[in-house]
């Protein structure tokens, strides 16, 4: 049966949002499969924190407390690494 497994910044959810978090991938895991209410309880759902400074976005290690920030920006490069552009031919070109 299905099988999710959600990784978090250690201590970044309290107990009810990962309570909230589990409820929710388990009602679209069963509605994707198709499960009838009684294949529910087959639904896992691990939620795994990942400890400070363990987290990591295209190269560049994060800090809990630089998360809001990431989020905000929506970050998805390393911010110590050129980014390509025509003008910067000797930055390296994304794949």
């Amino acid at each position: 049966m299905p099988l999710a497994q959600i990784f978090v910044p250690q201590g970044a959810l309290t107990l009810e949002q990962r309570r909230s978090i589990v409820k929710g991938v388990t009602m679209v895991l069963a509605a994707v499969e198709m499960l009838p209410p009684s294949g529910l309880p087959y639904v896992t759902v691990l939620i795994n924190e990942v400890a400070d400074g363990g987290w990591g976005v295209a190269g560049h290690g994060y800090s809990l407390a630089e998360f809001p920030e990431l989020i905000a920006k929506g970050a998805r490069v390393d911010p110590d690494v050129p980014r390509y552009s025509p003008a910067n031919r000797s930055a390296r070109r994304p794949d």
